[in-house]
């Protein structure tokens, strides 16, 4: 994946700027909800064949886990990240490998984050090819990937996707804005969706 695209991506998802820097070396808790009651854990394999990290919601300082959130790349541990609401019930998580991403999104009833289904079906971005260029394309991957909680209620993403022209030997990267909206009943569904922004590279 070329140095660019990663670039790109971590542009896309600005709105993390309070979970940015993991390192191999960085304290236990990231990401904090605004009440500083819960927070994201990254746990390093210990040894053996295992190579990802275990990621968990877990509570401050007790650090006990209030819900397993699976394992994180170590390529990839800044795009992994928590994404709350202003009122601390509301957060989405996520994580990313080389060529797909997955996001979660949380709701604390008081006693337990439960998780919320998204939309099996997630907006991505419509690349702009140059004329024939799409013709024979090679998938690099994207992912979908939270960015902020609108103060409305809706959670605001961001979708990336890189694909490389065989035509023109042009790497094209395409990102798309979309909001999620959440009912009484917290089902979720699509509400907005923005314009590819394509971006071409030599």
């Amino acid at each position: 994946m070329s140095s660019s695209f990663h670039t790109a991506a971590i542009f896309a998802l600005a709105g993390w700027s309070a979970c940015l820097g993991f390192a191999a070396d960085a304290p236990p808790f990231k990401c904090p909800s605004p009440d500083k009651r819960f927070a994201l854990r990254l746990t390093p394999p210990n040894g053996g064949d295992a190579i990802d990290y275990k990621t968990e919601l877990v509570e401050q300082p007790s650090g006990k886990v209030v819900v397993d959130l699976g394992t994180a790349y170590p390529r990839h541990l800044e795009e992994t990240k928590l994404v709350w609401s202003a009122n601390s019930k509301w957060v989405a998580y996520a994580t990313r490998g080389d060529k797909q991403g997955d996001t979660s999104v949380y709701f604390w009833d008081g006693a337990a984050f439960n998780e919320v289904k998204l939309p099996d079906v997630l907006p991505h971005p419509q690349i702009q090819f140059r004329k024939g260029a799409g013709e024979n394309v090679k998938n690099y991957g994207g992912a979908a990937a939270p960015v902020r909680w609108l103060k409305s209620g809706d959670l605001e993403l961001s979708s990336d996707l890189m694909m490389l022209s065989r035509v023109d030997n042009r790497t094209y990267i395409g990102t798309v804005q979309f909001t999620i909206s959440f009912d009484k009943q917290h089902h979720a569904a699509v509400h907005t969706v923005g314009k590819t922004k394509t971006q071409v590279e030599d």
